[in-house]
């Protein structure tokens, strides 16, 4: 009898190594039952993770294109308001995908990331100011999940006025392993959405320096982005770049928090920060899976055969764990080099904010050592709490020490 892997629960994520090497004995893909998405395939070798990303011609994004018409079924029953969320460029294959990916990057060029660096540091300057006399803090809220929230605020053109909205909406989108749980968290999600569509058209109030107002007047030579593909596009873009970011600077601060020797290396050596932002990518991996992935025809791969409309997704802690790839991959190595982790993904949905998340790791970390330098966990580091989440590596609380 196959071996059940829990890849869900607080326990996994505090340690998931074991349940890895475990994962990657029972062979390069392996089956199992998750919350909500119900029977999947997961890749648990960098080769597979790769292979299964790039392959568009064998596994398509789109279950639609595998024969599935359960997608289908489920957007006629949601309201329409949160059905078009479903319409984003994740869920497409080309030439949708590269279509709408197009016109994002057009948008995107007219922001560069090395401009945005002075505002990112004064956002989190801005929030550090806060915790000033404090003997102690929670930075889960009070740091990692409000600079990426004001970042991406600012990036997009929201008023800032608004910030405190979205945390009040979006709040309850923490238990993704339970229905229950998501379910109460749609109202929330309903009433975003609805401030989305207003703010997105052009008197809705979005800054026009904004990354709303660059993808409203974007074209190729495909046309521009429907009023739905816009809200969608930007619904997605705000949760990509606010969820993954939150996670990666919490799961980065924790893991430097708790090896005592790469914090003073590179407090001793800041050149290695690129370094460390990476190891942080890999070792913390905040996004544990990709968006699944749907077989367009019976096929056989890996060693199994598998039917049309299988339903896999590349598990990046497997990936990004292998020893095939990486030197004593449970050690955490600011200096690891080469360091070719899967964090971002692969192939054509390749992630698009991969630099501005790497910016903001690389100040986040920056700016809190370099005003708090004694800083250090309150708790043991066992007694730190993790969320039960699908797919996600995330804290639920960060209680730490400001001061000796």
């Amino acid at each position: 009898m196959a071996e059940a892997f829990d890849i869900v629960s607080p326990g996994f994520h505090a340690d998931p190594f074991p349940m890895l090497t475990r994962m990657r004995q029972a062979g390069p893909v392996v089956g199992m039952r998750l919350p909500i998405l119900g029977r999947i395939w997961l890749t648990t070798t960098h080769a597979a993770s790769a292979e299964l990303l790039k392959d568009s011609e064998r596994f398509a994004r789109d279950p639609g294109n595998a024969g599935s018409r359960t997608q289908e079924r489920v957007l006629k029953v949601l309201p329409a308001t949160l059905g078009l969320l479903a319409k984003n460029m994740l869920g497409l294959d080309d030439p949708e995908h590269r279509r709408l990916r197009s016109l994002v990057d057009q948008a995107f060029a007219r922001r560069g990331i090395d401009g945005m660096k002075p505002m990112i540091e004064q956002v989190a300057e801005r929030l550090l100011d806060r915790l000033d006399g404090k003997p102690e803090a929670e930075l889960m809220q009070a740091y990692c999940r409000d600079l990426p929230l004001s970042v991406i605020c600012a990036m997009l053109g929201l008023p800032e006025k608004d910030h405190d909205w979205f945390k009040a909406w979006l709040g309850n989108l923490t238990d993704t392993a339970n229905i229950w749980a998501v379910l109460r968290a749609v109202p929330g999600v309903w009433r975003m959405v609805t401030y989305l569509r207003t703010v997105s058209r052009p008197d809705g109030g979005a800054h026009p320096d904004g990354l709303i107002t660059a993808l409203r007047e974007a074209q190729t030579e495909h046309g521009d982005l429907s009023e739905d593909e816009l809200v969608a596009m930007v619904f997605l873009l705000f949760g990509a770049g606010q969820e993954m970011t939150t996670h990666l600077i919490a799961g980065g601060i924790w893991a430097l928090l708790t090896h005592h020797d790469e914090r003073e290396r590179l407090t001793a050596d800041v050149s290695l920060m690129p370094g460390a932002v990476e190891e942080c990518l890999r070792w913390v991996c905040p996004v544990q899976m990709t968006k699944p992935r749907f077989a367009r025809s019976d096929v056989e791969w890996q060693g199994r055969r598998f039917r049309r409309g299988d339903m896999f997704a590349a598990f990046l802690s497997g990936a990004n764990t292998d020893p095939d790839k990486f030197e004593v991959p449970e050690r955490f190595d600011i200096g690891r080099h080469p360091n070719p982790h899967l964090s971002f993904g692969t192939g054509v949905h390749f992630c698009l904010g991969f630099q501005l998340a790497r910016a903001e790791m690389r100040i986040a970390i920056e700016r809190l050592f370099a005003r708090f330098p004694d800083i250090h966990l309150a708790v043991a580091p066992q007694e730190i709490a993790w969320r039960k989440r699908v797919g996600i590596r995330a804290l639920a609380r960060l209680p730490v020490r400001l001061t000796h």
